[in-house]
């Protein structure tokens, strides 16, 4: 990006130079020629028909931002806009903490300037092009939600009939029982395709840790209804702010009365106050935040997957509003909401938007387009901005899109963030889901098409809505809106429980665990069709094979996977052998094998009928269950018996393994 931004400056002084040397004899039109010309090489980006109108974004020369510094910003002005009337002309996202980091970045050079939106942003972009000033200029465009914003309110007693068969919840949550994304048991109510164990692993990992308060996850998107019922514990709180002066920045972040978080659309009606009772609002943020860490074991409502055990434990939710009923958020909003997010204490940003993947064609393409959006996000996820000591950098993770495309949408295919594609209660891709070139994991995300026939929201993911919007505290949506933040929340599991057992991973090395806690869902795509919005062979499996990411989530792998602890896969009701000398060596099979111990919980979980045992090096074992438990085995090193007293003979060596039950397992038998 600075190679671009140079290159951009050295080409404007050799137009500037023929445009003094030429003045005085130029006729109007070349003027125009010109300007064009100046405007094309300091351009980044060309997306005009995506920007917001009365605003520009100014990438400045260091000369201007040195005068600026020293209290000379009208003297700045009135060279770089030669009289025109401009409405507002400031820094285009609040100086960052890290102000070295910022500055290293060339944040601090952004600003932002305002004029009548009556005139067109092309034109007022030709005027100012040829100031010296100004490096590069970017429009400031708009992204969009991973989301249809098809609400459908959630009624009990709509499916007294056909009321999905209780899952293995283990919280009092009411409405848990329709939340097959958590636990899956193939109920034919949900889905007539319904795969039992296609969920994300959850329920076996909270015995071991349901999230805990110092993991929050900033909420980048609509409004997160704070009162919620639900959500309400569960809320980042600054309590500086929440016990200060209304109207006072109490605690010197630069956002007054930011308690919950903050409103970034700054075109929007709220002056910085979330807000969710505008015309257009659709209750996404809500439905996402819900999904993350809705209040667990609470007597009401939904369960999430990082809510807590119902006992004041769960991880946080800071909200991020960038999208305000019908308005779309800009560049500079949301770039100003990443580095909120990472100046007040988030180590996960939750981003269910982005721009449509036929935007751009690659990283370079979209980090010349969106060059400050692209800049946040560095500064988010730089280690030395890590805001929980078990990882080494904050993770960005977004919705791949909904565009059926063969690629993600930006950012989230950029490698410094995480993109998440879509499955169904079948465990097969949705439609609509993006995959291919740029997604890395897939998680639930629901699927309208696929729905029982009396009973067809219940395919798509339940979680928390606004009432005074959709009508219930609760809805049916679905999109890789809802995928994400399920690896949202894993992820901020996965801190929780790093932390609870004291390990602590790099950046790279968290990101590569979660990457690969994955179950294998492959095998399911080698052929086949399943429908979309009403075509019963729309989606051909064989498009997205290999082409979904690592695999699907699963929170218990990942538990396993910072434990250090290796996991096996089963096929649930099939007896399974499994090769173990990849834990016991390459002479696993002439080993002596002494024991195997399963505890009663974990042979209840996974359903084991009879006792497992070792034969040749092989694991042999039957799970009725879907479901992720630990065994031990242990077996002699050297000779078949073991030494002491009067014997001579070998040592006794033992392995804890994961077992992971599923509906499905990979091919190749279990390795991944």
């Amino acid at each position: 990006m600075n190679r671009r931004l140079i290159a951009i400056s050295s080409a404007i002084i050799s137009l500037m130079t023929i445009s003094c040397t030429n003045d005085a004899g130029v006729v109007e039109g070349d003027k125009v020629a010109e300007a064009e010309a100046i405007l094309e090489h300091k351009l980044v980006g060309n997306t005009i028909d995506k920007c917001k109108e009365g605003t520009l974004l100014l990438f400045l020369e260091e000369e201007a931002i040195a005068r600026i510094d020293k209290g000379d910003i009208e003297g700045i002005k009135h060279e770089m806009f030669n009289g025109r009337e401009v409405t507002a002309f400031e820094p285009a996202v609040v100086m960052p903490k890290n102000e070295t980091l910022a500055r290293e970045l060339g944040l601090h050079r952004w600003y932002a300037v305002s004029f009548d939106k009556s005139i067109p942003v092309e034109k007022f972009a030709k005027e100012i092009a040829p100031s010296r000033h100004i490096t590069a200029i970017e429009y400031n465009t708009a992204v969009t939600l991973a989301s249809d914003f098809k609400a459908r309110p959630f009624n009990a007693s709509d499916y007294a009939a056909t009321r999905a068969t209780q899952n293995d919840i283990p919280y009092d949550d009411v409405y848990a029982s329709y939340q097959w994304n958590l636990s899956n048991s193939g109920d034919k109510s949900i889905a007539n395709t319904a795969r039992k164990g296609a969920d994300i692993g959850v329920v076996d990992a909270w015995k071991l840790c349901a999230g805990t308060p110092d993991v929050v996850v900033a909420v980048i998107d609509a409004a997160v209804k704070y009162t919620h019922p639900d959500l309400a514990a569960s809320m980042w709180v600054n309590e500086a702010e929440l016990n200060g002066i209304p109207g006072v920045d109490d605690d010197g972040n630069k956002y007054v009365d930011d308690i919950y978080g903050y409103n970034f659309s700054t075109d929007g009606y709220s002056n910085g106050q979330i807000n969710w009772m505008i015309e257009g609002e659709s209750g996404h943020g809500t439905h996402v935040a819900g999904i993350v860490a809705a209040v667990n074991n609470n007597g009401i409502g939904v369960s999430s997957v990082a809510g807590g055990s119902g006992n004041g434990d769960g991880v946080r939710i800071m909200g991020c509003q960038v999208f305000e009923g019908t308005y779309a958020a800009s560049d500079r909003e949301i770039s100003n909401a990443i580095i909120y997010a990472a100046d007040n204490g988030a180590c996960i940003a939750q981003c269910s938007y982005g721009y449509d993947p036929s935007s751009y064609s690659s990283d370079n393409a979209y980090i010349n387009d969106c060059p400050l959006e692209y800049k946040a996000l560095q500064y988010f996820t730089a280690p030395e901005n890590c805001n929980h000591p078990a990882i080494g950098a904050n993770l960005a993770i977004f919705a791949s899109g909904n565009e059926t495309a063969s690629n993600a949408g930006y950012p989230g295919a950029l490698p410094i963030c995480i993109s998440v594609t879509a499955y169904g209660p079948d465990y097969l891709p949705t439609g609509y889901t993006n995959y291919g070139r740029g997604c890395n994991i897939a998680a639930p995300g629901g699927d309208y098409s696929i729905g029982a026939q009396n009973s067809s929201n219940a395919s798509q993911i339940l979680s928390t809505c606004i009432n005074e919007v959709a009508g219930s505290d609760y809805v049916w949506m679905d999109g890789t809106s809802m995928a994400c933040p399920h690896v949202s929340g894993v992820a901020a599991l996965g801190i929780s429980y790093a932390a609870k057992i004291g390990r602590t991973f790099s950046g790279n090395e968290f990101r590569d665990l979660l990457l690969t806690a994955v179950n294998d869902i492959n095998g399911l795509m080698m052929e086949g069709t399943k429908p979309y919005n009403g075509v019963s062979d729309a989606v051909v499996l064989k498009n997205y094979y290999k082409r979904m990411g690592t695999g699907a989530l699963d929170a218990w792998r990942l538990f396993m996977q910072i434990e250090g602890t290796p996991s096996v896969t089963v096929t649930a009701g099939e007896r399974s052998s499994v090769d173990l000398s990849e834990y016991f060596g390459g002479s696993a099979a002439d080993l002596t094998y002494r024991d195997i111990e399963v505890s009663d919980e974990a042979r209840e979980t996974l359903g084991i009928k009879g006792d497992p045992k070792m034969d040749k090096g092989l694991l042999v074992i039957k799970c009725e269950n879907c479901g992720s438990a630990k065994i031990k085995i242990s077996a002699i090193a050297g000779g078949g018996q073991l030494g002491g007293g009067n014997n001579i003979g070998g040592t006794e060596i033992s392995r804890e393994i994961s077992i992971i039950s599923r509906g499905v397992s990979s091919t190749n038998g279990g390795w991944f």
